[in-house]
């Protein structure tokens, strides 16, 4: 098990003993990689730092465009690549070519092409494409995302430069990591006849969740990435958002916990009783115990690792971060934490977002938020 060592509210310290033996539950179709020097592991080692372009290209109503003054100031905080979310399907033209609108297809060379110029890498991404979630086994679902992959990787085969595809933003609902499983085969094959050694980029269902990675199958492919998304403890790290439901709109959660003060409910928010026994822990219990601590995804990552040492496949964490609205304290602490702890079991990431609402960049003062530059790079 992994040793804590907690310093009152301060930061987490992680201390680890020696691994348990890692046990393999994956299904025969994963077959481990003995070899750790695979292009796959080359890319891994260019995707370290990253942050999220999110609600730009991926909006229905895009707010954060990522312009030449954002890629120059990316590239000065530190990090060394964005993820690109795209949403590719909602510019395709009719079956059965499915033609990608080429005026969207410039909007996204703009941020590629200058993002590559600079040095960093891009990973392109196919994001909330929902067909693909509610019916994975509709023919023409498929159809399209095999044909709207194949034209990037038709339209960037001659790109230089780390440029990597996420071939789906986290499966969920009926895209499950079994279902997925043939699907992703089926693309990559796709792509591999067109772009024979572009990195690729696939995440499990349940939100790229990390308790997936157990049901994942894989070709005998050497440069395959796979990234998983965690936003624990998410009653932290979404408290209040709009689109994550009832469940979490409860306000005024800090990191670490618990408050000094008791945080009483909003009893307008009628609290299910696993929602009522979170805050309890919240409210209650001290260090690694607490709900809204490091060991909300200390375990997971250092499971992450193991699996990924195990089968010879990087990982990495093409998701995490907290909203720009809770605490800023709470918040920089568990930037800090989550990082070194990603760092600990060497795991590339990539926060969400830029600038928009788990913003990382002030675009009015033109400079990170206050203390984010040194919660995640560790320096100020």
């Amino acid at each position: 098990m992994i040793g804590l060592l907690w310093l009152g509210q301060s930061h987490l310290v992680l201390g680890f003993p020696e691994d348990e033996l890692f046990q393999p539950a994956n299904p025969p179709g994963l077959v481990p990689l003995p070899n750790h020097r695979t292009p796959a592991y080359a890319a891994a080692a260019h995707f370290r730092h990253g942050v999220n372009a999110g609600d730009y290209l991926e909006a229905s109503h895009p707010w954060a465009p990522i312009n030449l003054t954002d890629l120059e100031a990316i590239q000065q905080e530190g990090f060394d690549h964005i993820r690109l979310p795209v949403a590719w399907h909602l510019h395709l033209g009719a079956a059965p070519d499915y033609l990608i609108d080429p005026a969207f297809f410039g909007q996204v060379d703009a941020v590629v092409t200058n993002t590559l110029q600079r040095g960093l890498g891009v990973m392109l991404d196919l994001h909330n494409y929902d067909d693909l979630d509610q019916a994975p086994e509709h023919p023409e679902t498929v159809a399209r995302l095999l044909r709207l992959w194949q034209q990037v990787a038709q339209h960037y085969q001659g790109t230089s430069g780390w440029l990597a595809f996420d071939l789906d933003n986290e499966p969920h609902a009926r895209a499950t990591t079994a279902v997925m499983n043939p699907i992703y085969a089926r693309l990559i094959q796709a792509i591999r006849e067109i772009s024979p050694r572009r990195t690729l980029v696939v995440e499990p269902g349940e939100w790229g969740g990390i308790g997936e990675l157990k049901h994942l199958e894989l070709p005998m492919d050497d440069n395959l990435l796979v990234s998983v998304h965690c936003y624990e403890p998410f009653h932290f790290t979404h408290q209040g958002a709009g689109w994550v439901g009832a469940d979490f709109q409860q306000k005024g959660v800090l990191y670490p916990g618990p408050p000094a003060t008791p945080l009483t409910l909003d009893g307008t928010l009628q609290p299910k009783d696993y929602v009522q026994a979170w805050f309890q822990d919240y409210n209650t219990k001290p260090g690694p115990a607490n709900p809204s601590s490091a060991s909300a995804f200390v375990d997971k990552l250092h499971y992450v690792r193991a699996w990924s040492e195990y089968y010879g496949r990087p990982a990495y964490l093409g998701e995490f971060g907290a909203l720009a609205s809770v605490d800023p304290a709470s918040r920089l602490r568990f930037y800090s934490d989550f990082r070194r702890a990603a760092e600990r079991d060497n795991l590339g990431w990539c926060i969400w977002d830029w600038k928009a609402n788990f913003r990382y960049w002030d675009t009015n003062k033109h400079a990170a938020m206050p203390g984010m530059h040194a919660a995640l790079f560790g320096t100020p």
